[in-house]
């Protein structure tokens, strides 16, 4: 009888964690749910017109193990509301399977949607849900968001492996323009002087083809500057030239000499030191810009004198800073944040010249610009054509 007591028990004693588990009745299978990867966000005549792009995630699987071959399906559904949050919450009425947020990487506005205050509602919504990451990457376009959403990769790669879902694989090979994502998008907006600029995308039709047609691709095509709620200016890339040359992480940019007897000689520019100091006399206050950067010799056509090389790429360097800057005076921007260096190194002095953030700038407040550019690859044979 004992034995039979304790055997019972024993039976309870290991059958009692069992109960305690909830277990996974309320839970959702991986397999059974559809991922959001891109959001686009449009507004007109009163609306906000939501874009949702869907990753199909076993086809990334797929093409990471070697295998398969079959076509990467884009798919976009698309809502309208009175809120981006309306217009998402009606998007769910067609949704075929539970929808999640948690791999959303890119947001891109129209500017009707920036100028309607779209982008401090889209990123207060998605800021405060709790599946979505500050790892998303933030654009601007003038074009479809359609087309923009439905563009495939090369070569048929996931739709995760994009030109905006990845832009640092391509940043990293030329560096044009710095991608923006959610958090340093707060931090700009949150600092003097309280605007942004982020990349300007479109749709290239020219650039390549398949066997059985061309190709749609996604590029970059400028930059937008914004605020929390209006957009400013749509700047060209000529218009932004200057940001690459005072941006820390530049990884490496070409520079071609277009004139002059050096002509058609081309430089790749990295390892940039930037220094940019604020000259405080009362109330007039002035900037110096200093950068240095590291260089070599990509392509010449003849003999060329390194030294004579490095003084054209430094004038190049300058006048594309300066011009930048003039760039932003017109549209009202403080494109190379002079007004976040002041804020930083003298707040005082910021303090009180400051408007609403900002501080007055004037063509005279740009002193001076001045670049160094060593090329420290050059000497020997590569200066020197390969052929003559």
């Amino acid at each position: 009888m004992n034995k039979k007591i304790k055997s019972f028990f024993c039976v309870i004693v290991m059958a009692f964690p069992l109960l305690l588990l909830s277990g996974c009745w309320d839970s959702y299978e991986p397999d059974r749910m559809v991922y959001v990867h891109g959001v686009g966000v449009d507004y007109k005549d009163g609306y906000y017109t939501v874009y949702l792009q869907l990753i199909n995630l076993g086809m990334l699987a797929k093409q990471e193990s070697g295998g398969g071959t079959e076509e990467t399906k884009v798919e976009v559904g698309k809502a309208s509301g009175k809120t981006v949050d309306e217009a998402i919450f009606n998007l769910y009425r067609s949704s075929q399977r539970r929808i999640f947020w948690g791999h959303l990487a890119i947001i891109i506005f129209t500017e009707e949607a920036l100028r309607a205050q779209g982008l401090s509602h889209a990123v207060d919504l998605f800021d405060r849900y709790r599946e979505t990451r500050y790892r998303m990457w933030m654009y601007a376009t003038k074009e479809p968001l359609d087309k923009l959403l439905t563009a495939v990769p090369v070569m048929e790669l996931s739709t995760a492996l994009s030109r905006l879902s990845d832009p640092y694989a391509t940043y990293d090979q030329r560096s044009l323009f710095k991608p923006v994502d959610l958090r340093e998008l707060l931090i700009f907006l949150n600092e003097p002087p309280h605007e942004a600029v982020i990349p300007l995308v479109g749709i290239d039709e020219k650039d390549w083809r398949t066997n059985s047609g061309k190709r749609n691709t996604i590029q970059w095509k400028g930059a937008a500057v914004v605020t929390a709620n209006s957009f400013k200016q749509r700047l060209s890339p000529k218009e932004t030239a200057g940001l690459k040359w005072i941006n820390k992480d530049l990884n490496r940019e070409d520079l071609r000499v277009k004139k002059g007897k050096h002509k058609d000689t081309s430089v790749l520019i990295y390892d940039l030191n930037v220094h940019i100091k604020p000259i405080v006399r009362k109330e007039d206050i002035r900037f110096e810009v200093q950068v240095k950067a590291k260089a070599s010799l990509r392509e010449l056509s003849h003999s060329v004198n390194l030294r004579e090389i490095s003084q054209e790429a430094e004038k190049i360097m300058a006048r594309e800073i300066e011009n930048t800057f003039k760039t932003g005076l017109k549209a009202n921007a403080d494109l190379l944040r002079l007004s976040e260096t002041l804020y930083r190194k003298n707040v005082q002095a910021w303090k009180k010249v400051q408007q609403q953030g900002s501080i007055p700038l004037t063509e005279q407040s740009l002193q001076t610009v001045n670049v160094h550019v060593k090329i420290v690859e050059g000497e020997k044979q590569r200066k020197e054509p390969t052929l003559n």
